[in-house]
């Protein structure tokens, strides 16, 4: 048993390590803990890709459907909600950062960045306003600290053997879900992908939000116990601070 403990815990402190015939890349940490004092953390990314490449690095979460509510005037008078708008092929997160503007790198850049993202969404009703609506959304995003695209954050090293070192650490935000995701690494020339290889990183909750997420799908009787007891708690403390201040 120790020795399964001690084999465990030497996988999680291994970066994650990937090596292609034209690409090497590595991730750090593999695992990322979500305890009660997460408040967002950082994955330190290096490697190598071809000399002249520019290095593209994109964190993304798994797709899921989207369901927001749209905004209009009712009668021209009153902003109320109007319909619902899904939003299908939306990946959870979208970190993306870069050796150079992603403008600059031709037809490669555009189909790695926010915009190539854009283009991959599918808005239930068909005849919604895309040019208006997909905008607005990944300013949505964008906000949560959900999406982000940057550019300078991956610098590049000295070029050896034909091979360009590279080395980034890209935030990741605190509204982090559990889960897998996948740290994408492009190498880019000429506007075209040159190489690319991919690593999963896993989002997992642990201590007391592990414990809490525990009781509410396998033991939802407690946790709800376990929540009456602590409104009744939170409400007898309220109480005594009032009462006291009236005492004054």
């Amino acid at each position: 048993m120790k020795h399964a403990i001690l084999i465990f815990l030497l996988f999680v402190a291994i970066p994650a390590t990937v090596r292609a015939s034209d690409l090497e890349s590595s991730v750090a940490p593999g695992v990322i803990d979500i305890d009660a004092t997460y408040n967002g953390t950082s994955l330190a990314i290096e490697g190598r890709v071809p000399e002249g490449s520019q290095v593209v690095l994109r964190v993304v979460g798994a797709t899921q459907n989207v369901a927001l509510k749209q905004k209009g005037k009712a009668f021209s008078l009153l902003w109320m909600n109007m319909n619902t708008l899904h939003f299908a092929n939306v990946p959870s997160v979208c970190l993306i950062d870069a050796s150079a503007p992603l403008q600059t790198l031709g037809a490669a850049g555009g189909s790695l960045g926010l915009d190539g993202l854009a283009g991959k969404i599918a808005i239930d009703p068909s005849d919604a306003d895309r040019s208006m609506l997909l905008p607005e959304f990944l300013r949505l995003k964008s906000q949560e600290g959900l999406y982000q695209e940057n550019a300078g954050g991956v610098k590049l090293g000295q070029a050896k053997d034909g091979m360009q070192a590279f080395s980034a650490r890209i935030k990741i935000p605190s509204r982090l879900s559990p889960g897998s995701y996948t740290v994408e690494t492009y190498a880019v020339k000429d506007g075209a992908i040159k190489a690319q290889a991919s690593q999963v990183v896993e989002a997992r909750l642990t201590s007391a939000p592990a414990f809490l997420a525990d009781l509410a799908f396998n033991h939802a009787a407690w946790y709800g116990v376990l929540a009456s007891v602590i409104a009744i708690l939170g409400g007898l403390g309220i109480g005594l601070v009032f009462q006291s201040k009236g005492a004054h």
